[in-house]
């Protein structure tokens, strides 16, 4: 039996080697590139490789190929799937699969595959699941599954034949072909993982069905990938892919140890652009699916409460200046989540840049001239950021508003400052941000600014409650005891307690399309109860106890929502019943409609645009097919498969 498994690793190294022209004598031909420093390559979870994962090492049923007039310069094209068909509510897809395609050990890759991954993703046994940045949230069950109120053969997905793949979703979708493009919607290997569910992913274990394959990765330094020679369908002639971390640039590049390489700053930028060779290998791209600006700190400051004077700063702002003096050619000014020229830009109303007003406003805010107003923190990270100095120098000069800048190791910045629901460490003040699409799909045309509602435009006191009670959903995980009735005691009576309001919302929330949403079968409440049927009959005291926590965390996860719904502001909650209403048709409608929601999402002033950066590089000349990444993340490039070397 090894001398079978060894003889068929033997036969799938020897066509790697002739894949990349070793033993025929071609000259192999060898890409490096910059990359974003690589912790893993799990897919399904948010970190660097996703974007490996979308089309170079793995492929989904859909995934992205170069389009210079789409949305982010890709279109979704067909990559496993050969066809589909939608019922009339968008509630069910069938997905009918190519026959030919293969795992990098040969293995077919069938529906099976794809019902698998999706229940394992779906399971308990992966809590920390980003569940939002991909497709499996709106299938059938899905919830539930997680919370392991229903088995993961519940979940709505199903193979029907080896190449047939129903999904069934719990409400329409539209844009179903797009969710399938991201991480979440490829497949992993079966046999693999269950054959070693701690390193299954690594090199030299890890099974795959895209182009190419990791062969070596060392952490913080860099990774190859080798062509699977097991891939069917189109790629370009790359035998070998060398990504390289550490934020290599023009230096490297010059010296012919990079093929690409990304310009970070004004000063790489008139460099680049001076150099007689250089300034023929520049390019550049609007990232028209971000943003670029400050949010408010994420912290329980009770003065973030005061509209007035969010406004005031935002308007206090010359964003011409910054973009001519500042970022010299680098970006061009924004006062509005999407550019004129966009249809979606086009309808919205930028935030003037208007001292005058910006001084009445401070004055109604209560701080006439800048008088009475604590001294703001502007949150950053590295060794400075000149944009953020003109902002406070602008908030200084035209308002007298006094701004200091506090730097915070990177880290800790993006993780507990930037992205977190809530920062309870922050000070009253600021964070830069770039806010984008995370991938192409209808939600992502609101690029973040949605946070607005979710963490934001509702009172201090309810955003502290709102992270204390996160805090208490956490701490369920960890709990001791739920072995009687006793500890259920309490429970019980919160569950009741949290019905009878749930009940009124439900009852009274004017959106359709939102209580739809709310009430989606098992409700919070059925599976609640139904984790208290499986306590009851469960046999060991490991088992009581899991059915208790997965029960507590149901219950604090209803406080949750409840405390957010009742006190958010009804600009927020309007915001939210059109954001329902943008994703619940097709992308072309949507894109008609998405201005009425994010005009109330910017009209809050918790997140301001202040600029659109140009993405700007420099490429071997020989290169060919090299994708920018202009999605969340971004830039950077991705989507190997596409790369051509000329001689």
């Amino acid at each position: 039996m090894r001398s079978k498994k060894g003889l068929i690793i033997l036969l799938v190294l020897v066509l790697v080697f002739l894949f990349s022209g070793v033993i025929n004598g071609q000259k192999e031909k060898v890409v490096s590139l910059p990359f974003w420093d690589t912790p893993g390559l799990i897919p399904y979870y948010w970190q660097a490789q996703h974007i490996l994962a979308q089309g170079t090492i793995f492929e989904g049923l859909y995934g992205y190929a170069p389009d210079p007039k789409g949305l982010g310069g890709v279109k979704v094209v067909p990559v496993i799937a050969q066809s589909y068909k939608v019922s009339k509510d968008y509630k069910v897809w069938t997905f009918k699969l190519r026959k030919d395609k293969k795992w990098s050990n040969g293995d077919p890759v069938t529906a099976k595959d794809f019902e698998w991954s999706f229940k394992y993703y779906a399971s308990p046994k992966i809590p920390d699941l980003p569940a939002w940045a991909g497709p499996l949230q709106f299938i059938e069950n899905f919830w539930a599954v997680k919370s392991g109120a229903l088995d993961p053969d519940k979940l709505g997905v199903k193979a029907l034949d080896d190449y047939t793949l129903e999904i069934r979703l719990t409400t329409p979708r539209y844009d179903m072909k797009e969710w399938l493009c991201v991480a979440q919607g490829v497949p992993i290997h079966r046999k693999s993982v269950e054959a070693d569910p701690q390193n299954w992913w690594r090199p030299g274990k890890i099974v795959v069905n895209g182009p190419y394959i990791p062969v070596s990765w060392t952490p913080g330094k860099d990774m190859t990938l080798v062509k699977n020679p097991n891939y069917v369908g189109e790629r370009g002639n790359v035998d070998r892919i060398v990504l390289k971390f550490g934020g290599l640039g023009i230096q490297q590049y010059q010296a012919g140890e990079l093929d690409a390489a990304m310009i970070n700053n004004v000063a790489e930028y008139r460099f680049v652009t001076s150099d007689p060779k250089l300034s023929k290998e520049f390019h550049e791209d609007v990232m028209d699916c971000f943003w670029n600006g400050y949010q408010w700190s994420r912290g329980f400051d009770p003065i973030m409460d005061n509209e007035k004077l969010r406004q005031a700063l935002a308007m206090a702002i010359d964003r011409e200046k910054l973009c001519k003096d500042v970022l010299g050619g680098r970006a061009l000014p924004l006062n509005k989540y999407w550019p004129d020229g966009n249809p979606i830009g086009d309808k919205l109303k930028g935030i003037p840049f208007d001292v005058k007003k910006a001084q009445q406003l401070l004055a109604e805010a209560g701080y006439p001239g800048g008088k009475g107003l604590k001294t703001l923190v502007f949150y950053i990270t590295g060794g400075g950021d000149p944009v953020v100095e003109f902002i406070v120098d602008q908030w200084k000069k035209n308002l007298g508003v006094n701004v200091i800048i506090e730097n915070i190791e990177s880290g800790l910045y993006w993780n507990s400052y930037v992205w977190p629901s809530f920062s309870p460490d922050s000070k009253a003040g600021f964070t830069v941000i770039g806010a984008p699409m995370n991938n192409l799909e209808i939600g992502a045309l609101f690029k973040n600014s949605d946070h607005t509602v979710w963490f934001y435009d509702f009172p201090t006191s309810a955003r502290k409650r709102y992270y204390e009670l996160q805090q208490e959903q956490d701490a369920w995980l960890r709990k001791s005891g739920g072995l009687t009735e006793a500890d259920w005691k309490p429970l019980l009576e919160a569950r009741k307690t949290l019905y009878e309001t749930y009940k009124k919302i439900v009852s009274t929330e004017p959106e359709k399309l939102w209580v739809a949403d709310l009430t989606t079968k098992p409700e919070w409440y059925e599976r609640f109860d139904e984790l208290y049927e499986k306590w009851k009959a469960a046999k060991t005291d490991a088992e009581k106890t899991n059915y208790w926590r997965l029960a507590g965390r149901e219950i604090v996860g209803q406080q949750i929502f409840q405390n957010w719904y009742l006190n958010l502001t009804e600009r927020a909650k309007n915001a939210l019943r059109w954001r329902y209403r943008t994703v619940n048709r097709p992308f072309s409608e949507a894109v008609k409609v998405a201005h009425y929601g994010l005009q109330l999402m910017q009209d809050a002033y918790y997140m301001v645009p202040i600029y659109l950066a140009k993405a700007q590089w420099i490429q071997n000349p020989k290169l060919e097919g090299l994708m920018l990444y202009k999605f969340s993340w971004g830039p950077g490039f991705f989507n190997f498969k596409w790369l051509n070397l000329k001689d």
